[in-house]
């Protein structure tokens, strides 16, 4: 025999009917709803149903779901309770919550870093911009700096948590070199290295910085823009506008320099003393002059009379 407990219903018309050990009942469910089944002459009881088949030994199928007041086992509910997680998947779900957010967080410093390329790009005082395209965050679309190329400066910008944005004078820049390792060729990219007259001129350049927090000691005297696309175009591109901006520098040097070693004049400044004025000439000293030349028949009788006679007014 069959113990009480709700089974499929034999007459199909229901999900579960009770059986009370001995014969099938009025009590049904449907997806966890219990209920009475109103006899009907097109439907009546299955009272002539045979009686449920015991369960084969070991068959895990069955449940038993304990008795209520009624006399009858409490019905299921539509979905069966769920098995305690065991500890691995705990650890997986928490694994998959904290790989969850560090994908948003990736989305988010990628938009954030997009719409801050695009601002540069749309700078009308921006003659190039670019970004590096790869770093040690690894984070696919969010690059660890960026640059911009104006009429006068290279500006970088960098950091992730936090921004900081510094400028090199193009006519501080003494050389540029590329450096490209070999899987950089592949993909046109590379590193555009510029050296700087002073130090001080340079930034405080960091691969791992992510929040922006400048780090102490002196600049190396260069800037590096780095993992750059077609550095070789950016490099043809600086170029004149470094060598236009070195030759104006030293322009605006020499002026300066020529206007400190002479002092301007001021209204009201007492003005350096003129040359002393030649003596006029004596006009004796010239009639013995012109008598000598005379004498010497170097001038005639009327060349004489003539400069003598302008000599005496």
């Amino acid at each position: 025999m069959v113990d009480a407990n709700w089974l499929p219903d034999p007459s199909g018309t229901h999900e579960l009917r009770y059986w009370n050990g001995t014969a099938w009942t009025e009590h049904v469910s449907d997806q966890g709803t219990t209920g009475v089944d109103v006899p009907t002459r097109e439907l009546p009881l299955p009272g002539e149903a045979p009686p449920p088949p015991p369960p084969a030994p070991g068959d895990t199928n069955v449940l038993y779901y304990g008795s209520n007041d009624a006399g009858f086992a409490a019905p299921p509910s539509s979905a069966p309770a769920a098995a305690k997680p065991s500890w691995k998947d705990r650890l997986k779900q928490v694994a998959d919550q904290g790989k969850a957010v560090a994908e948003q967080g990736k989305a988010k410093l990628a938009e954030q870093s997009a719409k801050r390329t695009e601002q540069w790009a749309n700078d009308p005082t921006t003659l190039w911009a670019g970004e590096s395209k790869g770093g040690a965050t690894g984070a696919a679309g969010v690059a660890k700096a960026r640059y911009r190329i104006t009429a006068d400066r290279v500006w970088i910008e960098s950091g992730l948590l936090g921004t900081r944005t510094e400028s090199v004078p193009l006519w501080a820049i003494r050389d540029m070199d590329i450096r490209q390792a070999v899987w950089q060729r592949g993909k046109d990219v590379g590193d555009l290295v510029l050296g700087l007259d002073d130090p001080a001129y340079g930034v405080q350049q960091s691969t791992f910085d992510l929040n922006a927090v400048p780090e102490p000691g002196r600049t190396s005297g260069q800037v590096v823009l780095d993992n750059i696309e077609s550095p070789q175009q950016v490099y043809d591109f600086l170029a004149p506008l470094v060598s236009d901006a070195r030759h104006r520098k030293t322009v605006e040097r020499q002026s300066q320099y020529v206007h400190h070693v002479t002092p301007p004049q001021f209204p009201g400044a007492p003005q350096p003393a003129a040359p002393a004025a030649a003596p006029a000439p004596d006009p004796i000293e010239q009639l013995r002059r012109l008598g000598e030349l005379r004498d010497a028949g170097i001038l005639t009788e009327e060349e004489f009379a003539a400069q003598k006679a302008k000599l005496l007014g």
